[in-house]
């Protein structure tokens, strides 16, 4: 059959490869579009990056000998030196140029972005795409078994062009947990996902059907004989459900890493990507996300993807996060108790109760895609792919968003991207924290900036590009910044794209989007964090400094007006303010009206102000953000002077129910004992509700006294580092770390990432399940219990060492 040579395939970018082949490169990109997989291959590609003109004689004798090409481009660096593009046709040719240019002190400017994502950067592609070019031939991978090419019927486009698409593609997700012993051997895996609201139930087992009764037959188990039919099982599957999206707890470090080494100790090849690819890691023994390869399918981790969508939890265990997501755990019989023991219990179910493991297995899978469901993770991920460009499944990686967005637009402008950070050793300033002033209050309103740093960035038109272009330019033409900034008015980058993300976040919020609003808002302020950082080529203190002091400026200035208008500022941070309306008597129902008169008063003041002194249009939006009945705000631990980031405040909700907001608290801090928290909680609640303090007091330290209290003593921290890296060998954890490794014999209780459960005893920590001495009961009352109460005692002229004292002179 002939085909046409102007075909074109559009679909979502699941994964993008550079691939070298009889010395050529080329682009890889699996994509999924609405009829299946398809290998998009664009031939001839080029690795670039960019030389000064004028430096580039210094290279040219070995430019001939790597056999590059160059091309003198009318673009210029931020030094406004004319630069020539550099292409280089191999791998190796790279980083021999590279290595060369260093050793002769020659500058290369954006060597860091990987070829295959510069081809869809430069054409504005971050997600969706449409390949123009004409279908080929597939052609199976060398070495794979009969049984893997043979499902690897995948259909291969050969590209020559891409353009942005907004296509819409249904994805395929299925959530994986193994199960194994404690040596790592593996029992079963679990596998579960929903398509059209039906349920996908699979789970292959080590075992036979014979080892279970009959009343606990179930039809999802498939049983294979040992270990490695397992892994040849799992390898069929894969190819069989063709899933395009694998999520999992911990599933890249644990169970990917898991299966890989596994695979290896029986010599089997791991052929779960697309096409019968292997799955792989890029850095040998460095099983993370970033140097995960499984070309077609991407992976998200839970753990990770929540923080990236900044969830919260004392823990990210599964079972942690699945209680207070889904107020349901996981499924052993033992119960959530039988959690701190899991490994000795799966293999007693993998001896006994193989059905019951299966169930255990399957449910964590289920509670992993209930997670995702319930946070919105799968169609946060998308979303923020969509927005920056980043690969689909990369976490974290800010500065090569920034980079996605801001690069395209700066080389139409004429320039390219700096070598390296202008302001090395030279930081911004934090953003403004007011000194507090003390006290206990009625009626505080909060007056939160919309999105401050991204609104000052946009009303004064802070750019990079910007920056280097107003430094060269009449100051009185410009908008001068902090530390001698000038920026330009003529065109600026950043702040149309922050203009359009704005756009898009409004659409997001009216059409209930939650995913796409949040995924914008985080991007949103991380550009003032990346232009922060060195990490950052384009980072300059003049750029972060014009954002930060700004700040500070437009804080004392909107304080200045809000006291004039009659009330009292007693505390403000960044882009809040918190205002005292004082102590006459105040309606209930005038309090919001003068909130928002407040705010449109502000905001109008501003309009004005930037219009009449700098002839800007301002973008900063004060808001009306929340109203407290009542409000403390304490002082510094043995100081009159006001603390900062901390406070307790009290509403009513619409049950009317009183309900508190805790602020830099012991009740937020995860390093203080659940009883401190608690008591904590319950103090301000009795403060604000007017109830008696000193007696509760006296029955909670009576209780501790008698060992009522002991299982809300108990610390849990996790090891941040190997023990062996740790230098303060004092702190409480490690010490229980090292003695629970003692007590054990388990080296798994010093790596990074173990939890530590102890308390405090009369030989200091000691960890929960080997504790030798008693209970040390007055370090919980004295560092404990009196820290947290004493600033609501104050507030009632009483002190806690007459509590304290009063109960242990009766020990």
């Amino acid at each position: 059959m002939t085909i046409s040579s102007s075909q074109t395939v559009s679909g979502r970018i699941l994964t993008r490869q550079l691939v070298n082949h009889s010395g050529e490169l080329s682009f890889h990109y699996y994509i999924k579009t609405q009829s299946g997989p398809v290998l998009v291959k664009v031939p001839q590609g080029e690795y670039v990056c960019f030389c000064s003109t004028e430096q580039l004689s210094q290279l040219e004798p070995h430019l001939r000998l790597l056999k590059v090409r160059v091309q003198q481009l009318a673009l210029k660096s931020f030094a406004n030196e004319p630069v020539s593009a550099i292409y280089c046709r191999s791998s190796q040719s790279f980083r021999q140029l590279t290595r060369t240019a260093t050793d002769l002190d020659v500058r290369l400017f954006e060597t860091d972005i990987r070829p295959e994502h510069r081809f869809l950067i430069e054409r504005f592609i971050a997600l969706d795409v449409e390949f123009i070019g004409e279908y080929g031939l597939n052609i199976p991978n060398a070495g794979q078994p009969k049984s893997v090419s043979s499902m690897t019927n995948l259909a291969v486009f050969n590209a020559t062009r891409a353009r942005k698409s907004d296509i819409d593609v249904n994805l395929k997700a299925i959530s994986l947990d193994f199960e194994c012993s404690m040596s790592g051997v593996l029992y079963s895996v679990g596998l579960y996902g929903k398509t059209a609201g039906e349920e996908y139930k699979n789970v292959i087992m080590v075992g036979d059907a014979s080892s279970i009764s009959a009343d606990k037959v179930v039809d999802y188990i498939h049983w294979v004989e040992d270990e490695k039919a397992l892994i040849h099982k799992l390898i069929d599957w894969f190819n069989e459900y063709d899933p395009d999206i694998i999520i999992g707890w911990a599933v890249v470090t644990f169970d990917l890493a898991l299966l890989y080494r596994r695979a290896n100790f029986h010599g089997i090849r791991l052929y779960l990507g697309r096409g019968g690819t292997e799955l792989s890691w890029k850095v040998a023994d460095k099983f993370r996300p970033e140097t995960l390869s499984l070309p077609g399918r991407f992976v998200l981790d839970g753990i990770d993807w929540l923080k990236a969508a900044f969830y919260r939890f004392d823990s990210f265990s599964l079972e942690s996060v699945s209680r207070a997501l889904l107020e349901e755990g996981k499924a052993l019989p033992s119960g959530e108790k039988g959690v701190d023991n899991r490994g000795g219990e799966i293999t007693q179910l993998f001896n006994t109760d193989k059905a019951a493991l299966a169930h255990y297995n399957l449910t964590d899978s289920r509670l992993v895609w209930d997670i995702f469901d319930k946070a919105e993770l799968f169609a946060f991920a998308i979303e923020r792919s969509r927005l920056t460009g980043l690969e689909l499944g990369r976490v974290g990686a800010s500065v090569a968003a920034f980079n996605n967005l801001y690069l395209p637009h700066l080389h139409r402008a004429g320039f390219v991207a700096p070598a390296m950070a202008t302001s090395q050793g030279l930081e911004s300033p934090g953003g403004y924290v007011m000194n507090s002033i003390p006290g206990l209050y009625k009626h505080i309103l909060v007056l939160d900036f919309k999105s401050l740093y991204p609104s000052i960035i946009r009303t004064f038109l802070i750019d990079p590009k910007g920056l280097i272009k107003g430094l060269s330019e009449p100051e009185a033409d410009n908008v001068a910044g902090f530390l001698g900034a000038q920026f330009s008015r003529q065109s600026p980058i950043l702040p149309e794209l922050i203009k359009t993300l704005s756009e898009h976040r409004e659409v997001a919020k009216a059409e209930s989007n939650s995913p796409l609003s949040q995924a914008i808002k985080i991007i949103m302020n991380s550009l003032y964090g990346v232009l922060g950082s060195r990490g950052c080529v384009f980072h300059d203190a003049r750029l972060a400094s014009s954002i930060t002091l700004r700040g500070h400026q437009i804080m004392k200035q909107t304080r200045a007006w809000i006291e004039e208008s009659g009330y009292q500022v007693i505390y403000g941070d960044t882009d809040s303010t918190f205002v005292w309306l004082g102590d006459k008597p105040i309606e209930a129902d005038s309090i919001s009206d003068i909130g928002k008169g407040l705010v449109v008063d502000i905001n109008k003041k501003w309009r004005q102000k930037l219009t009449d002194e700098m002839q800007l249009k301002s973008y900063l939006e004060l808001e009306y953000e929340s109203h407290y009945e009542q409000f403390f705000m304490p002082t510094l631990r043995g100081s009159t002077e006001g603390s900062k980031k901390r406070y307790v405040g009290a509403y009513t909700d619409e049950q009317k129910q009183l309900q508190l907001v805790f602020k830099g608290m012991e009740q937020v801090r995860s390093d203080w004992s659940p009883l401190a928290r608690r008591i904590q909680a319950a103090l301000y609640y009795k403060l604000f509700s007017k109830l008696d303090v000193m007696a509760y007091l006296q029955e909670v330290v009576n209780d501790l006294l008698e060992g009522k209290l002991d299982e809300e003593l108990i610390f849990s921290k996790r090891l941040r580092r190997n023990i062996e890296d740790y230098t303060a060998k004092s702190s409480p954890h490690v010490k229980a770390a090292k003695l629970m490794c003692e007590y054990s014999g388990e080296q798994r209780h010093a790596k990074k990432g173990a939890r530590v459960e102890y308390l405090i005893t009369l030989n200091g920590a000691e960890p929960t399940k080997y504790r030798q001495a008693a209970i040390d009961y007055h370090y919980y009352i004295n560092k404990q219990l009196a820290p947290v109460a004493e600033p609501v005692l104050t507030l009632l002229d009483k002190r806690f060492s007459d509590i304290a004292s009063k109960q242990l002179s009766l020990i």
